[in-house]
């Protein structure tokens, strides 16, 4: 099994982060095929997307507490196993309503793979090694972004929709095999009492009470926020606004997504020098300052490619500065809880992604401004929140550990 220390253990734990963006980029390249296959409306093929969001912050609420009492391990091999089931589902659907249903279950059963990666870093470092090692994860996690609508694109042009759904199952059976034969247990001592009702009541009180905990989860809340906003609208805009093909459209995400493994490569740097607090300054005041640069060039009618990209670039490179340090602060004060503590952050994460991707799909009239108009607010929100909450709380306050 791999050390705690060793670089492999960070590799795997950023490819099981990974299942996500490999799990919804791979086929965002075919949603407006899909549309066509079954003859619904761009809100219909949407829910794939935003109701799988759902499924994930359902799934979230289940993988930390049940790690917190039975490891991580098993629950990482259960929620594998049924996601590959749910990948193949996908594959075979029949209509819209079964991809839907199979999208819901995909994704509850992928979203262990990051709750549990999460929880399994705070299971062996601290506050500030936790936020190095979720920046090193991230930039495994961000090769995702640009490899996945790629092939996504060329598979969709070569052999369909339906082929996305392939390799995506591929991808889950490697990851299952690769946890099953190479991951250790990473708790040291599992809370038998961690699943009484009591117990979870209790625990999740205590974090919600916390100010540590939600304002860095809030943060990390907004910048999700942005990312199930753009999400949901970029291959609308991108094929059907600015008339890009679908072959062609991996390669503009994957550009975007370029923002994205800057971020993280400089996130572990500059935590280091100027610790987690700063670091996040600097990145929630870069994901504003993206967010509003894509909201004037829409605004003010510039449906251009360039337009969209650099903005976009400025967000994600500064998402993901700001991401690893917001999970490490929220973490990090509650080390016997953390799975429970992961599984808050992702149901809420999830939980903001799949209202904000709806309400782009609502709000989309066949122009960038719905999309850019919500990454922007999600953009200042997140600032806000470092701001008018995190930056307010005393340094003690921030560091003390909840035995």
């Amino acid at each position: 099994m791999l050390h705690r220390d060793s670089r492999l253990l960070v590799l795997l734990l950023g490819l099981l982060t990974a299942a996500g963006p490999f799990t919804t980029d791979t086929y965002l390249p075919s949603m407006p095929a899909i549309r066509e296959h079954f003859a619904v409306d761009m809100a219909a093929v949407q829910l794939t997307l935003s109701l799988a969001f759902f499924g994930g912050a359902i799934g979230q609420l289940f993988y930390g507490p049940l790690s917190d009492r039975f490891g991580r391990r098993p629950l990482l091999i259960a929620g594998l196993t049924l996601y590959v089931g749910a990948s193949a589902a996908c594959m075979f659907a029949q209509s819209i309503e079964q991809l839907i249903a199979a999208r819901f279950l995909q994704t509850f059963g992928s979203i262990c793979c990051p709750v549990l990666a999460r929880a399994m870093v705070r299971d062996l470092h601290e506050r500030e090694a936790a936020g190095r090692v979720l920046a090193l994860m991230g930039m495994v996690l961000s090769i995702g972004p640009i490899l996945a609508p790629i092939v996504g694109g060329l598979l969709q042009a070569n052999f369909g929709w339906r082929a996305s759904f392939v390799f995506v199952t591929a991808y889950g059976l490697a990851l299952l095999i690769l946890v099953t034969a190479f991951l250790g247990e990473s708790v040291r001592q599992k809370d038998e009492q961690a699943l009484r009702p009591r117990r979870i009541l209790e625990t999740a009180t205590m974090l919600l009470r916390s100010r540590v905990f939600v304002g860095y989860m809030l943060i990390n809340c907004c910048l999700f926020g942005g990312l199930g906003a753009y999400l949901s609208g970029i291959a609308f805009v991108v094929i059907e606004v600015l008339g890009i093909p679908a072959a062609y459209f991996g390669a503009v995400f994957g550009v975007i997504a370029l923002g994205a493994l800057s971020g993280y490569t400089l996130s572990g740097r500059l935590s280091t020098r100027l610790g987690l607090d700063r670091t996040l300054e600097v990145g929630t005041f870069g994901v504003a300052a993206g967010g509003v640069l894509l909201a004037v060039f829409a605004f003010l009618g510039f449906a251009h490619v360039a337009t969209l990209i650099a903005p976009m670039m400025v967000f994600m490179c500064f998402f993901s500065i700001s991401g690893p340090q917001a999970i490490a602060g929220a973490l990090t004060p509650f080390p016997r809880v953390a799975g429970t503590a992961s599984s808050l952050i992702g149901f809420f994460q999830s939980l903001t992604s799949a209202t904000l991707g709806m309400a782009v799909a609502l709000a989309f009239d066949g122009t960038p401004r719905a999309l850019a108009g919500f990454v922007c607010v999600m953009g200042l929100a997140a600032l806000a929140a470092y701001r008018l909450i995190v930056r307010r709380i005393p340094e003690a306050e921030r560091r003390h550990v909840h035995a």
